[in-house]
């Protein structure tokens, strides 16, 4: 039982467990959505999800969040996407208990490049920074901050925590905030974010996007139009 195990022990026994479902074929295969290499072990999504769900399961009644935090610490070492990724997941299901002091963690964990594709931050921002920010809207005007990051997964997420919450027409004017801070932004993992948040928000309210995209359109990379 996974409960009887210390964090430590338990991310150990977990990363062994995923090493026997890696499959090299899906790994090769799902590299090319990477512009750069990354280290893959070739697990679908859906069985990552499964796996996370049932782990939760079975320590949601004897961890504390902090138990569950340091074992996702110890995830967060591991080279390969997968690893991370059902840290993330394991996290999200705790999401409900983070409070906004956490969220100084969770910049170092980005700035920190555990998180180090663009996979990653995506799973990660709204799993956990986006519920935060519904729960604690004042920490909307530190995460505009992260707009001015040298760290460019700082930044992705500046622009991705904010997708979750306009689809609802939530922290519409901050998302918009957001877009006009990364326009001059030369990465195209920046401008690929900023044109999705501006969709998503477009979608909930177009003609304040066309209104938007007709002032502006001249600072707007082609990439994000």
């Amino acid at each position: 039982m996974k409960q009887e195990l210390s964090p430590h022990q338990a991310a150990e026994e977990i990363i062994l467990y995923l090493k026997k479902l890696a499959d090299p074929q899906f790994a090769q295969q799902s590299q090319r959505f990477f512009k750069e290499p990354v280290s893959l072990l070739g697990i679908p999504s859906a069985e990552l999800r499964r796996q996370a769900k049932q782990f939760f399961q079975e320590i949601k009644n004897f961890w504390t969040l902090n138990q569950v935090l340091e074992f996702s610490r110890h995830l967060f070492s591991s080279p390969y996407v997968e690893v991370r990724a059902l840290a993330i997941l394991v996290l999200s299901h705790n999401a409900h208990f983070f409070e906004k002091h956490h969220l100084a963690e969770f910049k170092s964990w980005l700035a920190n490049n555990y998180f180090d594709n663009w996979a990653l931050v995506d799973l990660f921002c709204p799993n956990i920074i986006s519920p935060l920010l519904d729960k604690n809207p004042e920490i909307a005007s530190e995460l505009l901050q992260w707009t001015t990051s040298t760290n460019l997964w700082v930044r992705r997420s500046a622009a991705v925590s904010f997708i979750r919450p306009v689809r609802t027409s939530r922290f519409l004017a901050e998302a918009y905030q957001v877009a006009k801070r990364l326009f001059s932004d030369k990465e195209d993992l920046i401008q690929k974010a900023v044109g999705w948040l501006l969709r998503e928000a477009g979608k909930t309210d177009m003609r304040r996007l066309e209104k938007f995209l007709l002032r502006h359109g001249p600072l707007i990379p082609r990439t994000t139009l």
